[in-house]
């Protein structure tokens, strides 16, 4: 069973998807929070249950990047999907650069939430194509430099595992793949993290969009 925790200050839209994850077979909404600051303080009475935030950007007390950032602080266990109405590549950069497990536009398909909530379970990051778009976009338009994987001495196990990750393999397929244990993936992905500085595996594929030299498999795009 995934638990989630929503926080949502429109009643009416959290409400309705409250009854609509409720629908979705193995997860479960324990948190129902009208705020940032509402929801920090029933995951201090409840944290050890919840898997997954589903938290809106815009709300009074505590806006939802804020919010974010104090529940990666208090409990890094915990995943984190933003929902919001801004669709700006600036804007969905910074939401995965701040440690955004997965970023989902309001108006997103039922199916697609139910998609994105497991996939941040089993692989810790979702981005559809709209995400994956919007961040090249946003690296076209600040013609950055590519940023070379040598710079942080990434060995060639990493980058193996890293394009792995990059195509949604979890760190059991990758261990089969390679013929190495769950434990040695999941040592080498925690050197990326730190090597690279990104705050979860969302932010590694970032650096992997950035970085241009993977043969990863994401979505063709127009």
């Amino acid at each position: 069973m995934i638990n989630v925790a929503i926080a949502e200050d429109q009643i009416l839209f959290r409400k309705g998807m409250i009854s609509l994850l409720n629908t979705f077979m193995d997860i479960n909404v324990c948190i129902e929070a009208e705020n940032g600051e509402d929801l920090l303080s029933q995951l201090e009475k409840n944290n050890k249950s919840i898997d997954i935030t589903l938290i809106d950007i815009n709300m009074p007390l505590l806006n939802g990047i804020e919010s974010m950032k104090r529940i990666r602080e208090l409990y890094p266990n915990i995943k984190n999907i933003i929902l919001t109405v801004h669709e700006e590549d600036k804007y969905i950069h910074k939401l995965i650069e701040e440690g955004a497990n997965a970023y989902l536009a309001k108006n997103t398909d039922p199916t697609e939430l139910e998609k994105a909530i497991n996939a941040v379970v089993n692989n810790d990051y979702y981005f559809n194509d709209n995400t994956i778009k919007a961040m090249r976009n946003f690296m076209q338009e600040k013609k950055k430099k590519s940023i070379h994987t040598n710079t942080f001495d990434i060995t060639r196990r990493e980058k193996e595992i890293l394009n792995l990750i990059c195509q949604e393999f979890t760190s059991q397929e990758i261990s089969q793949k390679l013929f190495i244990t769950e434990s040695t993936v999941n040592g080498h992905r925690n050197n990326l993290l730190l090597k690279i500085g990104c705050k979860n595996t969302a932010g590694l594929v970032l650096f992997a969009i950035k970085n241009g030299h993977f043969d990863v498999n994401f979505p063709k795009l127009n």
